[in-house]
């Protein structure tokens, strides 16, 4: 249809400049001539016009296509800068948090254990065969967590007696173990004949403690009894004979009525607690129900060093007076005194 217009156009101009052409001059030929020149002139000219009309549309076309297609491309490019940017940050935080682990004291503690950086390797590839056992890993590492947390800080707990802090302590430690073990803690309902040192962890413990000793960790234990016949109590002799046997260094101590002598009394007697010094850098400590033969409602792990030397001091205190006492013992019956203040025993 344009086509025809542009032609119908030119024809139209073509025919009015023949018809006036001829009116005027009334010559054929030049009319003819002429009409014909200036149709196609303006067939041309008009065909032109369009053709810049078109080519205008097509370039604003183009344009727009251009503006929405680099729109798209920096849209794209935002979208990959930014992608690219989150993956090198991970990769940086991950990078930086395998150094920190390959040159963390947990990670090298142990040569060649790689303990941290297993754990996540692990971790990273475990697929539970069993949903529950999914979140028994998942609470596990949930507590290893909450004890990280607890040893940023000043002491740990947790409820109950924890097997695992006893035995890895006992397990780990280089120089010194000096413990207490207490009637009202292991001694049962009947006088160590049912106590802590006859269940299962206590075997345990025992022998970790054997293993200790022999590669070369001094370890002394203190009984601190709430009663003088408990030193005549065939388990509790056999108690101590075994600590012996263990390489352990025992002496024990009579305070009659235990933690209940009141407020008369002074000294460590009034402010005792059952704990073991680890390397005299960690206190494990128990809490015990008020009632004989409880067990144990919570264990708590101090390591800050103004209790850490109260407790090296108190120690020190009771080990040496449970030493005096034994060796005054052993000195009235070589003189042929009756009965005995001190007497041989083992705990935790």
């Amino acid at each position: 249809m344009r086509i025809v217009r542009e032609i119908a156009l030119a024809l139209a101009t073509g025919g009015a400049t023949f018809l006036i052409s001829y009116l005027l001059d009334g010559e054929m030929t030049w009319t003819t001539m002429l009409s014909v020149f200036i149709g196609g002139v303006v067939l041309v000219v008009h065909h032109l016009a369009s053709l810049e009309d078109r080519m205008e549309t097509v370039v604003l076309g183009q344009e727009q296509r251009l503006g929405t297609f680099a729109q798209l491309v920096t849209s794209e490019l935002d979208t990959t800068r930014q992608t690219v940017t989150r993956r090198l940050d991970r990769v940086d935080r991950g990078a930086r948090l395998l150094e920190s682990l390959e040159n963390s004291a947990v990670e090298t503690a142990v040569p060649n254990s790689r303990p941290i950086s297993g754990l996540i390797e692990r971790a990273a590839r475990f697929v539970p065969p069993a949903p529950v056992l999914g979140r028994l890993v998942t609470e596990e590492i949930r507590a290893l967590n909450e004890l990280l947390r607890g040893l940023e800080g000043d002491s740990v707990s947790c409820p109950g007696e924890d097997r695992d802090w006893l035995l890895t302590l006992t397990r780990t430690t280089g120089r010194t173990i000096s413990a207490t073990s207490t009637t009202t803690a292991d001694g049962g309902r009947r006088s160590f004949s049912d106590g802590f040192w006859k269940s299962e962890l206590g075997r345990a413990y025992l022998m970790a403690q054997r293993e200790a000793v022999a590669r070369g960790v001094n370890v002394r234990r203190v009984f601190i009894l709430n009663n003088e016949k408990i030193l005549r109590n065939a388990d509790f002799l056999k108690i101590c004979d075994e600590q012996r046997a263990a390489g352990i260094k025992v002496h024990s101590v009579v305070v009659p009525g235990g933690s209940q002598l009141g407020r008369a009394v002074t000294g460590w007697r009034n402010t005792f607690r059952d704990f073991i010094l680890f390397d005299d850098e960690v206190s494990y400590e128990v809490e015990v129900g008020a009632l004989p033969g409880s067990s144990i409602t919570s264990t708590n792990l101090w390591f800050d060093r103004t209790r850490i030397g109260e407790r090296i001091e108190l120690f020190n205190d009771i080990w040496a007076e449970a030493e005096a006492a034994e060796a005054a013992g052993n000195a009235a019956a070589a003189s042929g005194g009756a009965g005995s203040s001190g007497g041989a025993g083992a705990g935790t």
